[in-house]
């Protein structure tokens, strides 16, 4: 019995070495010539076809259905590059406060004015207020109910191109002064006058007043305190105390 279980391994041994030869010289044989011979594998559409006609041939029918759509894929890391692209800082486009400053952006000359050249500006701006505040007829009293949305539009609107009137303030000599706003920023307005002169207000100090159609609009200098773009979008206090 010992003699025979050694034979059998002897056997076995034998016979995976052989297998394992024969494997090795047919996987490593070349293609034969008949399969390649004829067809241009550098290009794309004769490599799928190639390739489309040999899986068919070798592979059962069962498997057919996955041939087109494995000739299809992609490895992943050969069409994307694994190098991070140089991106360069862009520069920027716009000027900032101080260049502005230098280049005299934050200021309007003070001469060379026409109070009567502004006078689209000043339609424009009515246009603009009549469409903003949606009048008909009449603007609300403080009796009615839309009286609070109305009040909070009229302090979110732009301001540039109002002909505003100086009724109330702290410097006796603004009482009385008019004309147009030409620039808004967060603590004053700059009016052109009449008399062709630019001028300076103060909205803390000062009560405004302006006339659109037949209906008078007084409001506090200091309730429009912020910046104009801000104003816009910032909450406006419906109950604000006045201190003129």
């Amino acid at each position: 019995m010992e003699n025979l279980e050694e034979n059998l391994s002897i056997m076995r041994t034998r016979i995976s070495t052989r297998m394992r030869y024969n494997m090795k010289d047919h996987i490593f044989q070349p293609l034969p010539q008949e399969i390649i011979r004829g067809h241009d594998l550098f290009k794309a559409e004769e490599k799928n076809k190639y390739f489309d006609k040999l899986l068919k041939k070798t592979l059962p029918s069962s498997d057919w259905h996955g041939i087109t759509s494995g000739l299809k894929w992609k490895f992943f890391l050969d069409q994307h590059s694994l190098e991070k692209p140089n991106r360069r800082n862009k520069k920027k486009t716009f000027l900032t406060r101080k260049e502005r400053k230098k280049a005299g952006l934050l200021k309007l000359p003070k001469d060379e004015w026409n109070y009567n050249s502004l006078e689209a500006i000043r339609n424009m701006w009515k246009e603009y207020m009549r469409e903003n505040l949606d009048l008909i007829n009449k603007a609300p009293t403080c009796t009615d109910q839309e009286w609070n949305s109305f009040s909070v539009i009229v302090a979110k609107s732009e301001m540039i191109g109002s002909d505003i009137k100086v009724i109330k303030s702290k410097v006796p000599s603004l009482i009385g002064m008019s004309g147009t706003v030409v620039l808004e920023t967060k603590m004053s307005f700059q009016i052109v006058t009449p008399q062709n002169k630019l001028k300076i207000i103060l909205k803390d100090t000062s009560v405004f007043q302006f006339v659109l159609d037949n209906m008078k609009f007084t409001f506090f200098g200091k309730h429009l305190t912020a910046r104009p773009s801000d104003r816009s979008v910032k909450k406006i206090k419906t109950l604000m105390q006045p201190d003129l």
